[in-house]
C-alpha cells in the first residue's frame, strides 16, 4: 500500500450464538457477557485474534484456538453494566457460638441481581460456600440458602441458572454453617 500498516480482512464469518450472563460475586461482582457458538467446529476457523461486535456494537477482541475439537465455542465479550449484580453480608442472620468444646458460625451472604436491559437475558450465578477434608470440621449448606440449580457439594460450589424479564430484580440467599474445635483457628 502506501507505506502505512494496515489491517486486512482475510476472511468474515458470522455465527449464531447463545447469549448469557456470567457472574461469580464472591470473585468478581462484575456481570460477563458469553457467547456460545454452536458447532463451531463447522466453521473451519483459524487460529487468531477475532474481533467481536454485539448489537452492532464493537465489543473487543479475543484468540480463538482452531485446532479445538470441541463442538461448542464460548467467547467471552466482556462486562456488561446493563446486568448489576451486588453480593453483601447479613449480619443479622450471621452468627458465632460456642457450644462446648466446639464453635459454629454461620455466615449468610444476599446476593442481588439486576436486569437493567429493555430485553430477557439468560443469567449464570455462582457462588461458593467452604467445604472440609477433617472430621472435626463441619460445613452445611442451610436450608435458608435460595434453591440452586446444581450444587457441587465436593466443590462447594452452587449455581443458580435463571432467566431475568427486563428491568426484573432478583435475590439469592446463601447461608451455610461451620462447626469446629475451639483450639483450631480458622480464617473464615
Amino acid at each position: 500500500g502506501d507505506g502505512k500498516e494496515q489491517n486486512i480482512d482475510l476472511r468474515i464469518q458470522q455465527a449464531n450464538a447463545n447469549y448469557h450472563f456470567y457472574s461469580a460475586p464472591k470473585l468478581d461482582t462484575e456481570s460477563y457477557l458469553l457467547a456460545e457458538i454452536i458447532d463451531a467446529e463447522k466453521l473451519d476457523l483459524p487460529r487468531g485474534k477475532a474481533q467481536i461486535t454485539y448489537d452492532g456494537m464493537y465489543i473487543g477482541e479475543t484468540v480463538i484456538d482452531g485446532s479445538s475439537t470441541m463442538q461448542n465455542l464460548t467467547l467471552i465479550l466482556g462486562t456488561d453494566q446493563r446486568v448489576s449484580v451486588k453480593r453483601e453480608k447479613l449480619h443479622d442472620f450471621s452468627s458465632k457460638k460456642t457450644f462446648g468444646s466446639d464453635i459454629k458460625q454461620v455466615f449468610t451472604y444476599k446476593i442481588t441481581v439486576k436486569n437493567n436491559q429493555k430485553k430477557p437475558v439468560k443469567m449464570v450465578l455462582k457462588d461458593q460456600y467452604p467445604t472440609s477434608t477433617q472430621k472435626s470440621i463441619e460445613v452445611e449448606l442451610l436450608k435458608e440458602t435460595t434453591k440452586p440449580t446444581f450444587n457441587k457439594t465436593e466443590t462447594g460450589v452452587i449455581t443458580w441458572e435463571e432467566t431475568f424479564a427486563p428491568g426484573e430484580t432478583k435475590t439469592y440467599q446463601i447461608s451455610y454453617s461451620v462447626k469446629y474445635p475451639k483450639d483450631i483457628n480458622l480464617n473464615l
